[in-house]
């Protein structure tokens, strides 16, 4: 910067301007790029689609775990729908089987971790991850994706192609329905389980590392 530079009014202005516009994006954003050593990051709305910026009916939520852990090194973000008197799952549903899901609503249902995973055979590195679902009647497919900018119905090449695994989880009775979506830790079963309407899936997770 020059001296005429530094006193120049509009080039003050516009030099703040600039500090501002990245001071904001880095307490929206910054987190979620630290290593996840460091910090898991918080869960975040996609800014970049319009769609965040209208009034969402499905909450976003965070669930940290797992239970049996005691520094909880693993954080998942989903989007929670509830039924509002609808069919959930299968022929005329809100999510036919067959089809991939984003386990959830709005954005897609992300695992952050900064510890080694393994979810049923699947293995994940310390990182940051999009959880998708192929529903069925009585067999759920699971799978791993590391795209986690997007929206969660964007099932394009470029994400898909960025599967890390997929691993098929038994879908079982809920025995209580759950009008809302729910993520929980199932300690006693070391499980992920994600429960709406009458249906319960129970993801197998185990941690098989160290913090990164």
């Amino acid at each position: 910067m020059t001296p005429r530079e530094s006193r120049n009014p509009r080039f003050k202005r516009a030099l703040w301007l600039v500090l501002a516009l990245v001071a904001l994006g880095y307490g929206l954003w910054g987190p979620y790029f630290f290593p996840v050593g460091w910090a898991l990051g918080p869960c975040l709305k996609d800014w970049t689609s319009p769609s965040s910026y209208l009034p969402r009916l499905s909450p976003l939520r965070t669930v940290d775990g797992p239970s049996w852990e005691r520094d909880r090194p693993v954080r998942i973000c989903y989007g929670a729908p509830s039924t509002r008197g609808r069919v959930v799952f299968g022929d005329g549903g809100v999510v036919p089987y067959g089809e991939y899901w984003r386990t959830g609503a709005n954005e897609p249902t992300r695992v952050f971790t900064s510890v080694a995973l393994r979810l049923g055979p699947v293995e994940l590195a310390p990182g940051r991850y999009s959880l998708y679902t192929v529903p069925g009647p009585e067999e759920w497919e699971v799978i791993l994706n590391r795209s986690t900018f997007h929206w969660g119905y964007d099932f394009s090449a470029s994400v898909l192609d960025q599967e890390v695994g997929r691993t098929t989880v038994p879908a079982v009775n809920a025995g209580t329905p759950a009008d809302t979506l729910r993520f929980q830790w199932n300690g006693e079963g070391r499980t992920l389980d994600m429960t709406w309407g009458s249906v319960t899936v129970p993801i197998p997770v185990e941690v098989v590392g160290g913090g990164a």
